[in-house]
């Protein structure tokens, strides 16, 4: 969605913001609300995205005018609870959380969540009996899907606090069913399975009927959460409709390679719709190596876009032009959100570091750690640590364009400042920012809030599978070396010492074996190895390789993957390996509960170096 032109009460200062979505039309629209602190948004007029293969644009169906409908009820049957808000049942494989005491983190959030419900939740009684909507801040309209996705996630995050969470879950969800992206369905009929990106305070279309894939990214992935937080065998049947939503985002919003399609040009897109822990959580659900390739693409988009664009700050842009070239960067603007903003951290970057922390968290995937550090080196270096010197707007060589303090920006950078021990000081100083500057405004609200169950260690998904390419930038956790020598079995992985060439493994790119030793060349690449059915919960494994790289440069790295039987990666453990000369890699690890597999692998990313490994050896430890 596009933000708004608000001004902030206390403190702040009038901080610029933007309106719209991510896939739909937009509309001039000036208003202010009756407080005088509210939303001033200014939008500006462009046509809804050209369908992909259609060489004219459709008239969008008039809409219809909203009938009641009855809501699905929740079946009594099946109130059980599997993740009761506070409960942590999701540890974290990375990362640290802020020094505050979990019960006074919980407290703060519980509160919060209240006071958010009853300033924000509304009935939506026009749409659906029963319905619910997230109000948006502009009250000449209802909602748009955007806030329909962080209202389902919350939702379903605070049950077990919140004794209605499945009620107003359900409430949501029936809204989000009675406005499909209609506009869409002639051209692909999963359309249905969208949302129309933004509804009338009335109920009735306001989008054109086309969605917004932001929205229906979360709204997806807050019906995974809920197939595992309460099941699917009531009314609603979360995960069919989960995997209807996925398949039509992959349909309508995705390029075969795992390219997100945006807006009304498919070759571009926005850096805040990478939505990794989603598309991990989309693999596990599906089985759909799209979801793999999703990850992959956006580390690359990513990472060219703070190396190229932003080097030495580490900032990326709102939004990406010309990704379906070798070439993609940043907007030259009023391609997107129809400003000149458009190529700087604005208003939907500033989501990042939230959205990239939480799946470095869960995951251990190093890429997303490098990522999100980055950005959090920046902001506690320009800000030499004071919350208060954090402004709302940059251009990527890292010029502060607005000052003023957001829950927007604030709430994001508390959750980035999670991924790396270094930044414990500065995350307490986030957190306690954050704690005494909540809010329940809308997007700052809800950003906020989720930012924060993401640092406090309540964040948890459906399923984080072993897809993708494997971390390649900086070691996920530090590895313990075992310095005594205990007894080993034979090693498990078949050809580790490549005497048969390829024979084993998968390569990823730009792998081969040379002179009896695996090498991955100038560019980005790599191979790996799945060894099912062989590990043991509990059971201590010693990994063992040898590694160089041929020239200076980064390093090539080289792990190990714990996997559950659903392929989740349980663990991972990755050491980057930077010697010219054959160096020892030595990883000691115990398999967590619910290992049944493993992927070793390699990985280098494109530099002048080639990066050469022998002797891969996996063996459990007597």
């Amino acid at each position: 969605m596009k933000r708004r032109l608000f001004l902030l009460s206390g403190s702040a200062a009038a901080t610029l913001a933007l309106t719209g979505c991510g896939g739909g039309a937009e509309e001039e629209d000036l208003a202010a609300n009756d407080a005088g602190a509210g939303p001033l948004r200014t939008r500006r007029k462009s046509s809804p995205r050209a369908p992909r293969d259609a060489t004219a644009e459709p008239a969008p169906t008039p809409t219809p005018t909203p009938t009641p409908a009855p809501a699905p009820t929740t079946d009594p049957a099946t109130l059980a609870i599997a993740y009761p808000f506070g409960a942590r049942l999701a540890a974290y494989k990375a990362g640290i959380k802020p020094t505050q005491s979990a019960s006074s983190m919980d407290t703060l959030l519980k509160n919060h969540y209240d006071a958010w419900k009853a300033h924000a939740i509304v009935p939506a009684t026009s749409i659906v009996a029963g319905g619910y909507a997230v109000q948006f801040s502009n009250t000449t309209y209802l909602t748009v899907s955007e806030g329909m996705g962080y209202g389902m996630l919350l939702a379903v995050l605070f049950a077990g606090h919140d004794p209605k969470a499945r009620e107003l879950f359900d409430g949501l969800l029936a809204v989000v069913r009675a406005r499909p992206a209609f506009a869409i369905v002639p051209f692909d009929p999963n359309g249905k399975w969208l949302m129309d990106w933004r509804l009338n305070a009335n109920g009735s279309s306001a989008g054109e009927g086309w969605n917004a894939v932001d929205g229906d990214l979360d709204i997806a992935m807050a019906l995974l959460m809920a197939d595992r937080q309460w099941g699917s065998a009531g009314t609603w049947n979360y995960l069919q409709e989960a995997r209807n939503t996925i398949a039509a985002i992959k349909s309508w919003n995705m390029w075969t390679d795992g390219t997100l399609k945006g807006l009304r040009n498919p070759e571009n897109n926005r850096t805040s719709d990478y939505m990794i822990g989603h598309f991990r959580a989309f693999k596990a659900a599906t089985g759909d190596t799209l979801w793999d390739k999703a990850v992959d693409r956006a580390y690359w988009l990513l990472d060219r876009m703070q190396t190229v664009y932003s080097p030495g700050v580490g900032l990326m842009p709102d939004f990406v032009i010309n990704t379906n070239t070798a070439t993609p960067s940043p907007s030259t603007g009023y391609i997107g959100d129809g400003n000149d903003k458009e190529g700087y951290f604005w208003w939907n970057a500033c989501r990042n570091p939230w959205r990239f922390a939480s799946d470095y968290l869960l995951s251990g995937d190093a890429r997303f750690q490098l990522v999100t550090s980055r950005m959090i080196d920046f902001f506690k270096a320009s800000s030499g640590g004071d919350p208060l010197r954090i402004g709302t707007g940059y251009d990527l060589a890292g010029k502060m364009l607005t000052g003023g303090n957001s829950p927007a920006y604030h709430g994001p950078i508390c959750a980035g400042a999670c991924v790396d021990a270094r930044f414990q000081g500065f995350l307490d100083t986030m957190w306690n920012w954050n704690a005494s500057h909540m809010t329940t405004g809308y997007y700052d609200g809800e950003i906020q809030l989720l930012s924060m169950v993401v640092a406090s260690g309540n964040w948890w998904t459906p399923g984080a599978p072993a897809g993708g390419t494997p971390a390649p930038s900086e070691p996920t956790t530090t590895p313990t070396t075992d310095t005594t020598a205990p007894a080993t079995s034979a090693s498990i992985v078949a050809n580790g010492d490549f005497a048969g060439g390829m024979t084993g493994w998968q390569n990823w790119g730009n792998a081969a074996v040379v002179a009896g030793a695996l090498q991955v060349g100038t560019g980005a690449g790599g191979a790996g190895q799945n060894i099912s059915a062989k590990a043991t919960a509990g059971a201590k494994y010693q990994f063992d390789a040898t590694a160089n790289i041929t020239t200076a440069a980064e390093g090539v790295f080289v792990g190990v993957k714990v996997l559950g039987s659903t392929g989740a990666v349980l663990l991972d453990q990755v050491k980057v390996v930077s010697s010219l000369t054959p160096a020892a890699v030595s990883i000691a690890f115990t398999a967590p509960q619910g290992a049944a597999g493993f992927q070793v692998y390699v990985w280098k990313n494109q530099n002048a170096a080639i990066g050469v490994v022998d002797n891969m050896s996996l063996t459990a430890v007597a």
